[in-house]
């Protein structure tokens, strides 16, 4: 089982005070670096909806250092994060928020195609979740009106069971259309992760990699909750899946020995299972 071992951006950096999800303004270059001296083969950048159109990721010159950096340090830029986008504005009854939000995802899809990512990362859940049939229809719409043949795939991160989410994406029938799988969400709802896997596989083109307890509780440190990493990897394994595996940890106390100690875990857990 080879697959490569990414982190979202920000758990490679101090952010004191600053939510989880929130772009590293002031070390994105360095989080390069100090991915390769650790190990990672990849990085997901994250685009936060805190002035977003100053995201290095929006500026031709600031994608060409992107490029510069993930050929130095060969650590590639392979997803995005709409995390701006987990507001629901794309599922908004007031159609200039529709409009609006729409706008955004083409631009971050144009901004993916720049950098050369093959995936842009759509999280349905919070404001964004399409538990019920409206709101399924809503997206569907939107995908529809906004997703051409020539852009990246997007990747559904859901809280949806994984039969609802793969018959969902069955119904929108886009070629471009897959899944990102969050283990730690996963188990934090409650969901049975080895019949999910083997439902959705086929559609999982990336895996988050973070601790929860169940019944909606929080993160921990990797191998301190309730997650069950060891089955997941099995059950991947077994369907010789390959794609990456992203850390969206939280960082603790300190980035740089947690982010070691995270990568250590991930890459043992899969040479070992």
């Amino acid at each position: 089982m080879k697959n490569k071992i990414g982190i979202m951006q920000g758990r490679l950096s101090d952010k004191p005070g600053q939510s989880l999800q929130s772009f590293p303004w002031n070390s994105w270059e360095k989080e390069f670096k100090r991915a390769n001296s650790i190990g990672f083969s990849q990085i997901e950048w994250l685009v936060d909806g805190n002035n977003d159109d100053l995201n290095p990721i929006a500026s031709l010159s600031s994608q060409k250092k992107i490029l510069e950096l993930s050929g130095k340090y060969k650590v590639t830029v392979k997803s995005i994060c709409a995390h701006s986008l987990i507001d629901g504005d794309l599922l908004h009854a007031n159609i200039s928020n529709v409009d609006s939000a729409k706008n955004r995802l083409l631009e971050i899809l144009s901004w993916a195609m720049a950098i050369d990512a093959d995936f842009v990362i759509l999280p349905i859940m919070d404001e964004m979740s399409i538990q019920s049939d409206g709101a399924r229809e809503s997206l569907k719409q939107v995908l529809h009106e906004v997703l051409t043949i020539d852009h990246p795939e997007v990747l559904l991160e859901s809280d949806l069971p994984a039969q609802q989410l793969k018959l969902f994406i069955d119904d929108v029938s886009l070629d471009n259309l897959g899944v990102l799988y969050d283990l730690g969400n996963a188990t934090a709802l409650g969901f049975d992760i080895e019949s999910e896997l083997n439902t959705l596989h086929k559609y999982i083109k990336e895996v988050h990699i973070k601790d929860r307890y169940k019944n909606n509780g929080g993160s921990a440190r990797l191998g301190s909750a309730d997650t069950p990493f060891k089955t997941a990897i099995r059950v991947l394994k077994d369907l010789a899946w390959q794609g990456s595996f992203i850390l969206e940890t939280p960082v603790f106390d300190d980035w740089s020995s947690e982010a070691r100690n995270n990568f250590n875990f991930t890459a043992k857990l899969i040479s070992q299972v």
